[in-house]
């Protein structure tokens, strides 16, 4: 019968102490790494936060940058074109004192329209007897000629490097009717 019995309460009451001192470990344990989760998460929301200041400042320098060089480009443009007003200017003066010079004057301004396109590196879309692309030509009717290559240019086109700048406004050659009822 004494295996029925109860251990002493003086037993049992230092089991129970020995619990909570566990529970008490346990508990201080948990909180350090509460802690220490806590302060890793304010160091990386503190990086998430630096990272996302880095990230508008860095937009917002390249939008600047790139608004700076679409001025230069601009710049670049209007400066290279600039001459080309002051051909005409001088043609104008030209044609008033001899109107028969206008059209040796247009020519001369055209010619450096293009030698300035020519620097800006645009170059003319190919044009009668080539091949029709519609990458670059834009059909507009259809003229006698070899089927399948430009027949006329009615507006030059250009490109630069591969974009087209303004596709040619062409004609197209067809086989002429008499000689598709011979074949």
């Amino acid at each position: 019968m004494e295996k029925d019995r109860e251990p002493p309460v003086e037993t049992q009451a230092e089991e129970v102490e020995k619990d909570l001192q566990a529970v008490a470990q346990e508990a201080q344990a948990l909180e350090a790494r509460l802690l220490q989760a806590e302060e890793e998460l304010r160091g990386l929301k503190d990086r998430y936060l630096r990272l996302l200041a880095d990230f508008d400042n860095y937009r917002k320098r390249m939008e600047e940058e790139l608004k700076a060089r679409e001025r230069e480009g601009a710049l670049r443009v209007l400066r290279a074109l600039l001459p080309v007003l002051d051909d005409l200017e001088r043609a104008l003066e030209f044609a008033e004192a001899s109107p028969e010079s206008i059209l040796q004057g247009v020519r001369a301004v055209r010619e450096g329209f293009f030698r300035i396109l020519a620097g800006l590196g645009v170059e003319e879309v190919p044009g009668e007897g080539e091949a029709f692309d519609p990458r670059y030509h834009e059909a507009i009717g259809l003229l006698p000629g070899e089927p399948g290559r430009v027949a006329k240019v009615f507006q030059r086109g250009f490109r630069l490097g591969e974009a087209l700048v303004r596709p040619a406004r062409v004609a197209v050659g067809e086989e002429k009717p008499e000689e598709a009822d011979l074949e």
